[in-house]
């Protein structure tokens, strides 16, 4: 077969969509199709052109949509070295998004190619207890997160290390204003904020639970609207855990002096957590000590806060860049196409990578490049789980929905950190390997195991995790941490995807509002129905006006469970988030968790009716 050709320029992309499969010596992805053109449902094109497509000084849009993808694909490129990887890699980047195999988070498709640059979503800075300038000082770190906001990334902090409020300051003879204090002042500084023009920042708080002010905390969010741009979480320890459970006494500490100032009966501490948890859905908690447990840099810094939506445990001035496997993209006749799924997995994890070095990060702020090179974090995570499992009939929730995604998890893991390897060997490790759980001289990284076994024939290659263990030791690993799985809400829906992240659907059909980019007026209503749902309808035998009924009674309801008139098949395989019990909710996050190093963003569902118990 001839070298097929893909002739894309950002002013005149080629017309026509050819899926003619590149399957010659030289070229190595064999999966990868002959793309020209984007193909996009009417409510995914509307929704990329106002979110991610590129404005004017109007507003008004100055792209197309094959222009935006070409513009993301060759200034990602430009990472590879030489020229001529360079070319190659934008072929290939674009077409992997434009068969919508992989999507890149939103800050990649917004800052490419621009000014500002900012390709990475979500960034961990420190505040010290100095209210100085000082590089970590509270205000010094305020000023940092507003022009990461600026640029378009959210951010993480912690507040642990600020004195209690009424503490004694001595340089002034002052008191201290307390942790919380300074968290109302950044939530006043980012409500001023939109964050790159496109959403309004998002940000993380965390204090300790044996922090003094933590009741405070607890109750920070309590009053509707205050504190509205921050999610708000509580560091558990190990040893608070321990005396919740054996009914102890817990003590606060003065993170200043090191002073015990106050004890508590820690299931009383707890129960305050929970009570204000149940009211409004915060605070959440963050396991602390069992995310140092699983640190791959131990020796560089403790971790003690998130990202936004808590899928990122960050150290200082760290970030991380996110991307998105469509599993749903390797579903073929309702079978799992391999191959298909492998190089997606090794192009979007080389992607990141090129993401690592491409992204401009704040130059006022050399911390963020710095840390990002040091240790070159990158979160591959994936999306259309659900869709895939409605494509094979597998109710999500069920053993067999277990097996399924800890199969394919497993494998995207697999790949991703054989790519890892094979681009140390070919780009050098990340430069804080030394100590760290990857360290070729003294290797601490264990292969994962699976948490259920395997019984489904999935027809699964076999995964020789000996050979990524033999690899790491010879060259090293680009990149300290591999896998993340994102909330991708918006990503997911601009390719026609219904399972956000690792999520459920959470409705079969529903109205969708979608504001402009700029602005943000609420100025258009979608339409909604899950195009595999509709599929299964159309293959019934159901007459016409059955359908309409039940599809008009899934927009009011979301589910369809409560229905007499659904055919079994359609109804087993047809779950949403409600439908889910809590149980299946947190097997699933457990069995997809076993093999990611990051973390994960999950809902857990609970019904209307469920108790603080």
């Amino acid at each position: 077969m001839p070298k097929a050709k893909i002739k894309v320029h950002p002013a005149s992309p080629s017309k026509g969509h050819r899926r003619e499969y590149r399957q010659s010596k030289e070229h190595k992805y064999s999966s990868l199709a002959d793309v020209n053109e984007v193909q996009m449902d009417n409510n995914g094109r509307e929704i990329f052109m106002r979110r991610y497509a590129l404005k004017d000084s109007d507003g008004k849009t100055k792209e197309t949509v094959e222009e935006a993808f070409y513009r993301v694909a060759s200034h990602v490129a430009e990472g590879e070295k030489p020229q001529k990887l360079k070319k190659a890699y934008t072929k290939y980047f674009f077409s992997l998004m434009a068969e919508k195999r992989f999507n890149p988070n939103t800050p990649t498709w917004s800052g490419s190619k621009t000014k500002l640059g900012q390709l990475a979503a979500c960034f961990v800075l420190p505040i010290l207890d100095d209210m100085g300038s000082a590089r970590g000082g509270s205000f010094d770190t305020l000023k940092n997160a507003a022009l990461i906001q600026q640029t378009g990334g959210g951010n993480g902090f912690s507040f642990s290390r600020i004195r209690p409020k009424g503490d004694r300051v001595s340089a002034s003879n002052g008191v201290a204003s307390g942790p919380v204090s300074f968290l109302e002042a950044y939530d006043s500084a980012f409500g001023k904020i939109a964050q790159g023009g496109t959403r309004r920042g998002a940000n993380m708080a965390v204090l300790r639970v044996d922090h003094p002010d933590i009741c405070d905390f607890i109750k920070c969010k309590a009053e509707e609207g205050k504190v509205s741009n921050f999610n708000i979480s509580v560091a558990i320890t190990d040893a608070f855990m321990r005396a919740v459970k054996d009914d102890k006494d817990f003590n606060l500490i003065n993170p200043r002096s090191g002073e015990v100032t106050e004890t508590v009966k820690a299931r009383e501490l707890f129960d305050e957590i929970i009570d204000y948890s149940f009211r409004n859905g915060e605070p959440g908690c963050l396991f602390i000590d069992a995310a140092n447990r699983d640190n791959p840099v131990p020796n560089q810094y403790e971790l003690e806060a998130t990202n936004p939506c808590g899928e990122q445990w960050l150290g200082p001035y760290e970030n991380c860049c996110l991307g998105h496997v469509n599993i749903n993209a390797s579903i073929f006749d309702g079978k799992v196409d391999w191959n298909h799924l492998r190089e997606t997995t090794i192009l979007g994890t080389r992607f990141l990578d090129d993401v690592v070095t491409q992204n401009a990060y704040v130059p006022s702020v050399p911390e963020l490049k710095e840390s990002a090179y040091r240790n070159r974090r990158i979160g591959l995570g994936f999306m259309g789980l659900a869709d895939a499992m409605y494509q094979m009939g597998i109710r999500y929730g069920s053993k067999e929905s277990l097996d399924f995604s800890s199969q394919i998890v497993e494998f995207i893991r697999y790949h991703a950190m054989l790519t890892s390897v094979e681009l140390a060997k070919e780009k050098g490790f990340f430069p804080g390997i030394k100590g760290s759980i990857y360290d070729p001289e003294d290797i601490k990284w264990k292969i994962p195991t699976s948490l259920v076994e395997h019984r489904m024939d999935l027809s699964r290659p076999k995964l020789d995790w000996d050979k990524v263990m033999s690899g790491i030791k010879k060259f090293g690993i680009r990149n300290s941490t591999q896998l993340t799985v994102a909330p991708t809400g918006t990503t997911a829906t601009v390719y026609g995807l219904e399972g956000y992240g690792c999520e459920p659907v959470f409705a079969l059909a529903y109205y969708r509002n979608v504001y402009q980019a700029a602005g943000g007026d609420k100025n258009l209503q979608l339409t909604y129905v899950s195009p595999s749902f509709q599929k299964a309808l159309d293959a019934s035998n159901l007459d016409e006006a059955t359908k309409k009924q039940i599809i008009d009674e899934s927009i009011h309801k979301g589910t369809i469970q409560h229905l007499s008139n659904v055919p079994e098949d359609i109804k087993h395989t047809f779950v949403v988030s409600a439908d889910i019990s809590s149980d299946e909710h947190v097997w699933m996050q457990a069995v997809i968790q076993r093999f990611i190093d990051n973390s994960i963003s999950k809902t857990c569902n609970f019904p209307e009716n469920a108790t603080k118990e």
